[in-house]
């Protein structure tokens, strides 16, 4: 709550003499009405995809023994109906917080929200000192919360700017949470440990928050700490985990660093990750025009009571353009960057800040870096080591794929000609680079991805990160790779413009811009040897089934799905199947028998063993049966070249092999349910299909699919 005070020194920081109001008075048409009229959709009640570290959990271990257990980061999804707010001022937004608290809740930010405006965004009062920004100045947000923006009719996503978000509280307890509470933040937790708690359920964290497609202004810091450090973020994760920031944008706004005339430091961070946060993801989302753009971690050796063992991140469909440093610096966590683009200039920017330094692995940490593309001006190659890629005091660094263009080169001290790209991985191990760790990372992500290719996230980014544009780059499960294998990276490909990248639905199938229905004449085979999986957060129920949605990769004029029968809806990215069926990665609609030969469809299964994981919204209903087919889009388990196969699986008893899941839908439980089957001794060992089925008088309902077989 905001307290008007006069600037004063804080701790002998935060001199008055400091004090500068923002020197541009914000001007902003606010919203009155909500374009939707309220309607949720897949925006508003997503669960987190499994593409980072956010959906885990540790289980057991410290430093490389770690083992991690599945999550599912909800968000609000399961708010009540008077948990669901739309929110047009800044104190609607906290008002509605407070209101719900812990439960789970929804807000929908419809508009411009600027706290320093109140009396129904009549009243603007800039910040008067740095406790009066600190306290009314930020927004807390607890546990169980999905906060999105909500575009308005021209596109135009929500915006929040002169307020800082704040996920995660500071540490402290009271004696009703534990005897001897002392009220400081590492006594406490240090004590909670001591008592044979676990540290993840220290009780002040905040867990499961999901912040989507919102433009976020950093705050300008009217009195910061001294004339070079800034104290106010744009965004800070802070003491909290299972967190998932998708599609957001971050800058400066109006008020970028240019416009200061008197030297001093009036923006801290993006988006920090720090006190301990764990299990983070930061998806498609674009920072630009700043300094110092995010850590994890903001401490050396006196953070290890609190970051030892934590801050596992990952970052991916990230966009940083004209930003000065840290992409990201990092402390003791592990860092999984994959699919980003690096972009700025050494020399005197036109936007954004001159590029200093990017990815920085500092005390402790170790980081995975793969496909990541860095597009700049004015730097040369013999600066990658240090410049692009530094940080020695880290513990362990891999990396591959990772490639860079620039106008200038050097090749007296690199031996490579200039003829486009360079290689970064080649280059750094060339150069013996020491401002790097010499060690080898000693642990895998525990969820499963497919990297594109460098050249490819680049065109996936430039069309889809950031807040306003979620559907046109799929976030989760494996993404097409639209460029072949060679022409990846060659240098027309590499430095030419983004244009004919289309937008591409959550399948890792790529969509097309036609809206036909599937052919029935056949598609053109390949087979998918990678994991494949689907959100359907893009679909609906006319979209669906159409290459509009999603096609075979490699025939565009063939749609990914297929119905055969029954009812079939979508609504706010779940399919509902009620006596229904369908197929995926089917090359025909021609009905198949016992005799038909391969291949048939996409997926490589046969001689496999084969995981197909369905994320339920629900428990499943009915007396009948929920099942899959292999190469059989018939109801007769017979009509199949697969019938005789030979079949072992957890999810039937049936000796079919045509049939590798059959049980009963009210087995089907809300949320992840797996089935691992065996097809051996099959007719042929080409491309395959698959069939999902619900009885009659039988409703499943189904929030992803995804399929990996080894």
């Amino acid at each position: 709550m905001r307290n008007y005070s006069a600037p004063a020194l804080v701790g002998g920081l935060h001199d008055p003499s400091n004090y500068l109001a923002a020197p541009v008075l914000p001007t902003w048409q606010f919203a009155t009405s909500d374009p939707t009229n309220g309607a949720l959709s897949s925006l508003e009640c997503d669960v987190a995809p499994d593409i980072g570290w956010h959906s885990y959990r540790r289980t057991s271990g410290t430093a490389s023994t770690i083992t991690h257990g599945r999550v599912i980061v909800t968000g609000g999804r399961n708010a009540t109906q008077n948990h669901i707010y739309t929110v047009y001022t800044g104190q609607q937004l906290v008002a509605a917080l407070n209101d719900a608290g812990l439960a789970p809740k929804i807000i929908r930010v419809v508009g411009h929200i600027d706290l320093r405006w109140s009396n129904s965004n009549k009243t603007f009062a800039e910040y008067t000192s740095y406790s009066d920004q600190k306290f009314g100045g930020s927004i807390s947000i607890p546990s169980n919360t999905t906060l999105v923006g909500i575009n308005d009719a021209n596109g135009t996503p929500a915006r929040i700017t002169g307020t800082t978000i704040l996920i995660g509280a500071e540490l402290g307890t009271t004696t009703s949470v534990m005897a001897g509470a002392t009220g400081d933040p590492e006594t406490d937790f240090k004590k909670w440990i001591s008592l044979g708690n676990d540290g993840d359920q220290y009780p002040t964290w905040t867990r499961n928050v999901i912040i989507r497609n919102l433009k976020i202004d950093t705050p300008w810091d009217v009195n910061p700490e001294d004339s070079g450090n800034a104290y106010a973020d744009g965004m800070t994760i802070s003491r909290a985990q299972n967190i998932w920031i998708d599609h957001v944008s971050l800058t400066d706004g109006d008020t970028p660093d240019s416009i200061i005339t008197d030297g001093s430091t009036r923006h801290d961070g993006n988006l920090d990750i720090v006190r301990g946060s764990d299990y983070v993801t930061v998806s498609n989302t674009f920072f630009g025009d700043h300094g110092k753009n995010s850590l994890v971690g903001n401490g050396d050796s006196g953070r290890a009571w609190s970051d030892q063992d934590r801050l596992h991140v990952t970052y991916t469909g990230l966009w940083w353009y004209g930003i000065a440093s840290r992409h990201p610096l990092i402390r003791f966590g592990q860092l999984h960057t994959f699919n980003n683009l690096m972009q700025g200039t050494s020399n005197t920017p036109s936007y954004g800040h001159k590029f200093e330094g990017g990815l920085d692995v500092r005390y402790n940490s170790s980081v995975l870096a793969e496909n990541n593309f860095h597009l700049f001006t004015g730097l040369k190659t013999t600066e990658l080591c240090g410049k692009i890629i530094g940080g020695k005091t880290g513990l362990g660094f891999r990396t591959s794929g990772n490639f860079f263009i620039s106008d200038k080169y050097n090749t007296k001290d690199w031996s490579l000609a200039w003829s486009g790209p360079i290689n970064v991985d080649s280059a750094v191990i060339a150069s013996a680079c020491s401002e790097l760790p010499t060690a080898d990372i000693t642990w895998t992500p525990p969820y499963t991805y497919t990297p594109v290719c460098a050249a490819q996230a680049r065109r996936n980014i430039e069309t889809g990160t950031g807040a306003g544009r979620i559907g046109l780059y799929a976030t989760a499960g494996t993404s097409t790779d639209t460029l072949s294998s060679t022409s990846c990276y060659e240098n027309n490909v590499l430095s030419g413009s983004s244009s004919s990248s289309s937008s591409s639905s959550s399948s890792s199938s790529s969509s097309s811009s036609s809206s036909s229905s599937s052919s029935s004449g056949g598609g053109t085979g390949t087979v998918l040897t990678s994991n494949w999986s689907d959100d359907f957060s893009v679909a609906t129920t006319t979209t669906l089934f159409t290459t509009g949605y999603a096609t075979l990769p490699t025939d565009t004029s063939v749609a990914m799905y297929g119905k055969t029968g029954g009812t079939i809806t979508v609504s706010s990215g779940v399919i509902t199947l009620t006596g229904g069926r369908f197929t995926i990665g089917a090359l025909s609609t021609t009905a198949t028998t016992s005799s038909s030969t391969g291949p048939l469809g996409i997926f490589d299964i046969v001689g496999k063993t084969c995981t197909l994981t369905v994320n339920a919204a629900a428990a499943g209903t009915g007396t009948g049966k929920f099942m899959v087919y292999v190469d059989n889009n018939t109801t007769s388990v017979g009509n199949s070249p697969q019938a005789t196969a030979s079949l072992s699986s957890t999810g039937v008893s049936s000796t079919s092999g045509s049939v590798v899941v059959s049980t009963a839908a009210t087995n089907v439980v809300a949320g992840d349910n797996s089935y691992v089957w065996t097809l051996t001794n099959a007719s042929y060992t080409g491309g395959s299909f698959l069939q999902i089925r619900t009885e009659s008088s039988t409703t499943v309902q189904l929030n992803s699919i995804s399929l990996s077989c080894i």
